[in-house]
């Protein structure tokens, strides 16, 4: 990859982060590399051509990242200040070893779908999920889903409820029972939190799925992490597939899907078998 620009998201809470950004920009000066900080908002104008987002943090500032850059186009490149994440791939201190790899071609891209969504006059996307949660003390809310032809899918009163990619079917959806999706498939899932339905369970819609969720109840909207509104009793929320992915960038040696879910979720362990065959 031919490598003229770096937009940095750092979050420089993170112990040992300050020192990692200083390596990094360095890094960038002898390569003649523009190294281009970003902090609250993405610059403008950016300049895809030749560019690579790097997520200098956890799979939080990767989600950020992702955010600020969400309409562009360009990759992003995840450097973990602690274990390993789902998002950020690579230690922060082979960074820029792993940015070597990236020039030498030595790296591949994963596409990863987003879902866009639109209530009560605002509109964004997200990456990961995009959450109803009943406002007030005790939780509740009463919520009806439907499909593009105005069909009624389900009514859930609960908690609330998840409308979540492939990539972050391993966060809030695992957590709430959801199913583990690989994440470069392309669909929508949708699981309810804490649902007074026995019945009622998470649902797989395909990518081209547009959905419609009703607020009976008030209900915060949050989304990838973010609260960003209380949706008051009877607005709606419609999701569907953004027209933009988010790009991730996998190294050489960045392992596999299922084996980060072996080491941090215990995913497929199993004990040693005994031979039986004599």
């Amino acid at each position: 990859m031919e490598l003229n620009r770096l937009y940095i998201v750092a979050n420089t809470t993170k112990p040992g982060a300050l020192r990692a950004l200083a390596i990094l920009k360095a890094w960038c000066s002898v390569n003649e590399i523009q190294g281009v900080s970003v902090d609250q908002a993405s610059p403008r104008p950016i300049e895809p051509e030749g560019a690579l987002i790097v997520a200098l943090g956890g799979d939080g500032t990767v989600l950020r990242a992702a955010d600020l850059f969400a309409d562009t186009g360009i990759p992003i490149l995840g450097a973990n200040m602690g274990s390993l994440g789902f998002l950020t791939q690579v230690k922060a201190n082979t960074l820029t070893q792993a940015l070597e790899e990236v020039i030498h071609d030595r790296f591949v891209v994963e596409e990863r779908m987003r879902i866009a969504y639109r209530a009560a006059g605002r509109t964004g996307t997200a990456l990961n999920d995009i959450v109803l949660i009943g406002e007030g003390p005790t939780r509740f809310c009463e919520l009806d889903l439907t499909d593009e032809h105005g069909d009624v899918i389900a009514s859930y009163p609960g908690d609330g409820l998840i409308v979540s990619t492939p990539t972050g079917s391993t966060a809030y959806n695992l957590s709430a029972g959801g199913p583990v999706i690989v994440p470069h498939a392309k669909c929508i899932a949708v699981t309810p939190l804490a649902t007074h339905r026995l019945g009622l369970r998470p649902l797989i819609f395909p990518a081209n799925a547009a959905l419609t969720v009703r607020v009976n109840t008030a209900a915060a909207l949050i989304v990838d992490g973010d609260e960003v509104d209380i949706m008051p009793p009877a607005s709606v929320l419609t999701v569907t597939r953004a027209p933009q992915s988010t790009i991730i960038i996998n190294v050489a040696d960045t392992p596999p899907f299922f084996r980060f879910l072996a080491e941090k979720l215990n995913w497929g362990a199993h004990t040693r078998r005994r031979d039986n065959s004599l």
